[in-house]
């Protein structure tokens, strides 16, 4: 049981760091009072002396009901009124974890790092993706095209060490290897935070965490099957007058083993620009219209700093 000395702070004169247990502040002399919080941190002195280690384990504070002074535990008087703790209120008992303190760095620094990576960021962002140039572009190519994927469930033969191999799978083989793993090697003891004792001083709580270390063991090296769609044919059918393709998944057989996925349904533009470069813009079919483009027709376009079309509009 690590015992620490606690602080509170004056709210009459503001002076800071008074010693948790003594009952009157060391600049005013004002009485400390049963509201005042106590805290800590861990560069406290260590409490060793037995007799404030003792009061520490005797318990919380309490408030006389009467006159609202603080009284040490076991006090049987109230030392400002002199009555008794009967329907005395304790101080709070209170666990407090721990906060990783970061390390103390120059706060202007790290906002200038901040944000400078951040403006270079975003300057690269709007250069490439949200900055666009205006171009006339003139329709060359209207394609209306429906595709589909063919996916087929086959049987994979795979190996792996045993914690890696994936649900489902069925083991062919196994054998011992070695191999360098992290696992567990006992326990170590980890300090967690603090618990409040209500009379100025504080206990350090400790935990017994995992202590995890690398090792080379023996460990089962699995051999086995295990079952994946995979993309087995790419179907697509395209028409260049206007009319909408058949679906190209019509027809075909499906099972247990044999699925349709991926499909889609485009207009597909090639683009002359008046800057003279080629360009590609794709329509989601369901939302727009083939008829929206005529082959020949110029349009408004913005480009981005990557080359693609984000709009195309009359």
């Amino acid at each position: 049981m690590t015992i620490r000395m606690g602080y509170w702070d004056c709210p009459s004169c503001s002076a800071k760091k008074n010693l948790g247990p003594n009952p009157t502040c060391q600049a005013c002399g004002r009485p400390r009072g049963p509201n005042i919080p106590f805290y800590t941190d861990d560069s406290a002195t260590v409490v060793e002396d037995p007799e404030l280690v003792a009061r520490a384990r005797a318990g919380a504070d309490w408030k006389c009901k009467y006159c609202n002074a603080d009284n040490r535990a076991g006090v049987m008087d109230c030392a400002q009124c002199g009555a008794g703790p009967d329907g005395s209120v304790r101080r709070e008992v209170k666990y407090m974890p721990d906060r990783v303190p970061a390390p103390p760095r120059p706060l202007g620094m790290i906002l200038g790092v901040i944000g400078g990576v951040v403006a270079l960021l975003g300057l690269v962002i709007w250069a490439l993706f949200i900055r666009t140039t205006e171009l006339q572009m003139t329709v060359e190519k209207v394609a209306w095209v429906k595709s589909a994927v063919v996916e087929a469930l086959e049987t994979s033969r795979e190996s792996g060490w045993s914690d890696q191999v994936p649900g489902g799978a069925r083991r062919i083989k196994t054998e011992t290897r070695s191999r360098s793993k992290h696992v567990q090697d006992g326990t170590i003891k980890v300090k967690v935070g603090k618990k409040d004792l209500g009379n100025g001083m504080f206990e350090d709580i400790f935990e017994d965490k995992p202590k995890f270390v690398d090792k080379q063991v023996d460990d089962d090296w699995v051999t086995y099957d295990v079952d994946k769609w995979v993309e087995r044919e790419k179907l697509e059918k395209k028409t260049t007058d206007g009319t909408e393709p058949d679906d190209p998944a019509t027809g075909r057989t499906v099972s247990d083993k044999l699925r349709i996925a991926q499909k889609k349904n485009q207009i597909v533009l090639d683009l002359k620009g008046s800057n003279g470069k080629s360009y590609s813009y794709e329509v989601d079919a369901d939302k727009g219209s083939v008829k929206s483009y005529q082959k020949g027709k110029s349009y408004k376009a913005k480009v981005n700093g990557v080359g693609s079309v984000v709009s195309l509009g009359p």
